[in-house]
């Protein structure tokens, strides 16, 4: 799949950029929508500021989640000069430095259209960028750029435990689904954590599927002017387990989504663009108060099992049952283990007891 228009960044290394001192005082004349003034600092290359933050810790954590070899100091090497430092001994994978930079092209991309609709042009666009020269692009049954013609499973627990996906004749018509759930999206906890939940549990493509999904929810935030998420890699397993369980306990996922909201609004809006951003963030939600919109789910839930059970049973009428065994969210190389969780406590009440 070719995207026009998203390859134009340059790096911020280059001359011309101001600080982010003057930025701040430039925009603080007026308040702006997040999304306005992500793209400002961009298009006229404030160094350092929440644009620059914005990029690297996304890319960083994202990327780390699926089992990126690049530090946060690497990726942030790639995006100011295009290049990176390694030590003498350190091994770092090809496509792992081609997907970092491609991230911060699809986060480019993604700013320029976060008020168009969640379709397939646009997930499938942005996988398409974030694949763009790697190897699997150029391994045709990835078909990268587009739907997965191959069944998958996320692994977990060191392969040795696999959460079903839709498989791949069934992926067009669920997307759909997921599409009409987003097009329906407003700042609500609750149903931002499904739409995405709802995007993973299908798992559209070969690879790539939880960067991208992380991607199109932090765009719908940006469109409904409301605080995006930055997960971080240190929450990966936890976000793996909350997936796994919603939508039978929701609290999981929302909680997890809303403390990296939480994290979001303090470290990057807050110090950044203190009193500058025009938004509106709505953080409670009641349980009780989606018992059908939760019914719906699991039973969204059943039916996409209920296929993939079908699918590996070799009763697939269609004949499409190969399949590919994914690492969590996405890569082969980083299989997790949910059960592998420390307990703990933090403001929003995740990690109460082992998952």
């Amino acid at each position: 799949m070719i995207v026009e228009g998203w390859n134009q960044a340059r790096p911020y290394g280059q001359a011309g950029g101001i600080g982010g001192q003057e930025a701040t005082a430039i925009m603080a004349e007026r308040k702006t929508r997040l999304v306005d003034r992500l793209v400002w600092e961009r298009d006229h290359h404030v160094d350092h500021a929440m644009f620059y933050w914005t990029q690297v810790q996304l890319s960083f954590n994202s990327n780390h989640m699926e089992g990126s070899t690049l530090t946060a100091a690497q990726t942030a090497q790639i995006f100011e000069t295009g290049r990176f430092l390694t030590d003498k001994d350190e091994q770092i994978t090809l496509d792992d430095a081609i997907e970092t930079a491609n991230h911060f092209d699809a986060f480019n991309w993604m700013l320029d259209h976060v008020d168009e609709p969640v379709d397939r042009t646009l997930v499938c666009g942005l996988q398409a960028i974030l694949k763009h020269g790697t190897s699997q692009e150029r391994q045709s049954w990835r078909n990268v750029g587009d739907y997965k013609t191959a069944d998958n499973e996320i692994v977990q627990m060191l392969g040795v435990s696999a959460a079903s996906t839709a498989p791949a004749k069934d992926v067009p018509a669920l997307m759909d689904e997921v599409y009409d759930a987003y097009a329906r999206l407003d700042d609500d906890p609750l149903r931002i954590a499904m739409c995405h939940w709802m995007f993973e549990k299908v798992h559209p493509f070969f690879d790539g599927n939880g960067r991208v999904g992380r991607l199109v929810m932090f765009k719908e935030c940006l469109r409904l002017d409301t605080v995006p998420p930055l997960i971080r890699d240190e929450d990966h397993n936890r976000y793996v387990a909350a997936l796994d369980r919603f939508p039978e306990e929701p609290g999981w996922l929302v909680d997890l989504i809303l403390h990296a909201r939480d994290g979001y609004k303090q470290v990057f809006m807050d110090r950044m663009a203190a009193n500058e951003l025009e938004y509106a963030y709505d953080d409670d939600w009641d349980r009780d108060a989606y018992r059908d919109e939760l019914d719906r789910a699991a039973g969204f839930k059943r039916r996409i099992e209920r296929l993939a059970r079908t699918a590996r049973s070799g009763h697939d009428p269609e004949g499409t049952s190969r399949r590919a065994r994914h690492g969590t969210a996405s890569d082969p190389t980083d299989p997790a283990d949910p059960m592998n969780i420390a307990t703990g406590t933090n403001d929003r009440g995740m990690g109460s007891a082992i998952i």
